[in-house]
């Protein structure tokens, strides 16, 4: 028993030293990535900007509230149907009594050709973000090229069912 009474105990069973340097190690990996994410990743590079940042936003154009839609869908077998209500953004940020005159007695035709693209469509060309997107680009190609190029700006879905 002499001996073990003599014998000196370490306190630590891991090297103080080891410690020290791996944390050292972890606090210059975290400040070497907060600096390439803050000066190397610009916030335009990031999909949608960072978080809380905007961009600066194109003012918004007038609305044409087109109406609601239900039609057949082009799937086989004719069982799938859609249920729709479109307003369309028209390229101007001043309401025009006149121009929205117009539109009124074109309604027909817009909803026509509005129509013509959805019963084109299956359900499946709903389903994905950019299916819907290639929808709003037909809509807005046909609308244009009968109204004149740049008539319309974009394309909204106020509500969207489909089966």
């Amino acid at each position: 028993m002499a001996e073990t009474e003599n014998t000196p105990q370490k306190r630590f069973p891991i090297d103080f030293k080891l410690v020290v340097i791996a944390v050292l190690v972890l606090v210059a990996a975290a400040v070497i990535a907060l600096g390439i994410f803050k000066f190397l990743i610009s916030p335009e590079a990031l999909p949608g900007g960072l978080p809380g940042k905007t961009s600066p936003a194109r003012p918004l154009g007038v609305l044409f509230e087109v109406g609601e839609f239900r039609t057949n869908l082009a799937d086989p077998g004719g069982r799938r149907y859609l249920q729709a209500k479109v307003s369309l953004e028209l390229n101007e940020e001043k309401k025009d009594e006149k121009k929205i005159a117009e539109l009124e007695e074109n309604k027909a035709i817009i909803r026509d050709r509005i129509l013509t693209v959805f019963r084109s469509k299956t359900v499946e060309d709903f389903q994905a973000n950019e299916g819907l997107d290639k929808i709003k680009k037909e809509i807005l190609i046909i609308l244009n090229k009968q109204f004149g190029a740049d008539k319309f700006r974009n394309v909204y879905f106020l509500e969207l069912v489909y089966q």
